[in-house]
């Protein structure tokens, strides 16, 4: 069939939607690790952590960024003038506080300004993770947090037909994030169990507003990296970056995240927080990698069930296959399928998906490889990484 121009709706539902903005302008994204440049003001350390409530105790703090005149804020109170010690080492007199209360500790330099939450209390304990006090102060990344606070993404897409689509190109290379405080859910609860379909694929973000982790947010491997570019939402900033190519995916390669941290998130560094699966050498149907719009959608696909094969297999992550159904003739979309399984070479898709559309019906199939990580942040909340390598190819219900 030629020049349907099928909207790539799939598309989007295939990637974990970031909805905080996409893309930059006039920005290079990219740095090389030999880079040298001044970082900003992070906290690490804070000794002792707590104090009386008529405050005068000698607080110590540890990080970096602490240049020029450095001023220490504890909750809503007046800053406090440093003695700098070096710009890694400050300390400070506790403020009188007169009551108990768990409070951020913020700190300023002539490079800039980082929070601690809940980084100090006025009491006789430590602070508790669940008592903010009644300060409401922006956050970090430190402090004994639980939960998802993130999420990192990377991504290959290599497209069989790229005019089927509406599509300029035949790969689509991208790199995203967004960061947010602690919650429950997970970025990728909308993938089914190992082994389970379903008839459609939610994606939702579990917050909705995001936090500021600098300019930039950097993945790395080997002497190279991508650069995420921060772009302003309606949720707040999120990370894109744009431009990339084939050559900036290394494949079954270790990526390091780099936050050089802003105004909500402290500087920090997750060494192998995502390992990126490998290519693909055959699929099969091989019919569905046809690259010409003429002779596409002419892979058979059985309404009773139909099984693809890959190769090679035998990832560490897993598999997922997602199926969109266009009507043969409008080109309007009838419905989706999504499976989840083992990266082993082979997946059924039974006629519970596919028996619901009718004969002629064509296909938007894509081959999915999934690796999912959960580094933790220093403060112990998970950071969500996925890579993930694909092929979209077509086909047809017979």
């Amino acid at each position: 069939m030629s020049g349907t121009g099928l909207p790539p709706r799939a598309l989007l539902l295939a990637a974990v939607g970031l909805a905080t903005g996409c893309g930059s302008v006039g920005l290079d994204p990219t740095r090389h690790l030999d880079d040298t440049s001044t970082g900003p003001v992070a906290i690490t350390t804070v000794d002792p952590n707590f104090g009386p409530v008529e405050g005068g105790n000698a607080v110590t703090l540890s990080g970096r960024g602490f240049e020029g005149a450095v001023s220490v804020a504890f909750g809503r109170a007046d800053p406090v003038a440093a003695s700098v010690i070096d710009t890694g080492t400050i300390s400070v007199l506790a403020p009188y506080s007169g009551v108990e209360a768990t409070v951020d500790l913020t700190v300023t330099s002539d490079l800039g300004t980082a929070t601690k939450t809940g980084g100090y209390r006025f009491g006789t304990t430590p602070p508790d993770t669940g008592d903010s006090g009644t300060d409401t102060g922006g956050g970090d990344n430190g402090g004994g947090q639980t939960g998802v606070g993130g999420l990192v993404e990377f991504s290959l897409l290599q497209i069989a037909c790229p005019s089927c689509f509406g599509m300029t190109t035949d790969l689509d290379v991208s790199a995203d994030a967004a960061f947010h405080r602690p919650v429950s859910g997970s970025w990728v609860s909308w993938i089914p169990a190992r082994g389970s379909c379903s008839s459609s694929a939610t994606v939702t973000s579990p917050a909705s507003t995001y936090l500021d982790a600098g300019d930039y947010v950097y993945l790395e491997s080997g002497s190279h990296s991508i650069g995420m570019v921060k772009t302003e939402g309606t949720g707040g900033p999120g990370y894109a970056a744009s431009g990339l190519t084939n050559d900036d995916y290394a494949r079954t390669a270790f990526y390091t995240v780099d936050i050089p941290g802003g105004a909500d998130l402290s500087a920090e560094k997750l060494t192998d927080a995502m390992l990126t699966p490998q290519g693909f050498d055959s699929v099969t149907p091989t019919e569905v990698l046809y690259t010409d719009s003429h002779s596409a959608f002419t892979a058979r696909v059985s309404r009773s069930g139909q099984t693809f094969t890959w190769s090679p297999s035998g990832g560490t992550g897993q598999f997922i296959m997602l199926i969109d159904a266009y009507d043969g003739r409008s080109g309007s979309p009838i419905g989706e399928g999504l499976c989840a399984g083992d990266d082993n070479g082979s997946m059924a898709v039974p006629s519970s998906v596919l028996g619901a559309w009718p004969a002629g019906s064509l296909l938007a199939i894509y081959f999915l490889r999934y690796q999912i990580e959960d580094p933790q942040f220093a403060s112990g909340a998970t950071l969500e990484t996925v890579a993930r390598v694909g092929v979209l190819g077509t086909g047809v219900i017979q």
